[in-house]
């Protein structure tokens, strides 16, 4: 009997949704922000013809799960504004072996634990 495997099938994008719990435009916007570099959320909103707000809620993901940084910028006459600036495809491929080791590790401690 062969098992279906789904992991097999899977490409980059599958992966980091999968590790880091995104959808098809978190990754959208990862992958311009990649492009041109640290960047306010107007250009990517233009860019990727989104409103402020939606693009807002998948920087806030791509913050919380490290792969992209918010960094606040001073305005000389008052004020400020924040940039959101990616870590490099280096970086993240890091830190998605990283999340893989640490849940297989997980997962070997709860078979060795499970009961029938």
């Amino acid at each position: 009997m062969t098992l279906f495997k789904p992991y097999e099938m899977m490409d980059c994008d599958d992966l980091m949704k999968c590790v880091f719990n995104l959808n098809d435009l978190d990754i959208n916007v990862y992958m311009i922000l990649a492009k041109i570099g640290e960047t306010r959320v107007e250009k990517l909103s233009e860019l990727l013809g989104r409103e402020k707000s939606t693009i807002y809620r998948s920087l806030q993901k791509l913050v919380s799960c490290g792969i992209c940084i918010k960094k606040s910028n001073n305005i000389e006459t008052g004020g400020y504004f924040y940039t959101y600036i990616p870590l490099s495809k280096d970086k993240v491929k890091k830190k998605l072996e990283e999340c893989i080791e640490n849940w297989y590790k997980c997962l070997k401690k709860k078979i060795r634990e499970f009961k029938l």
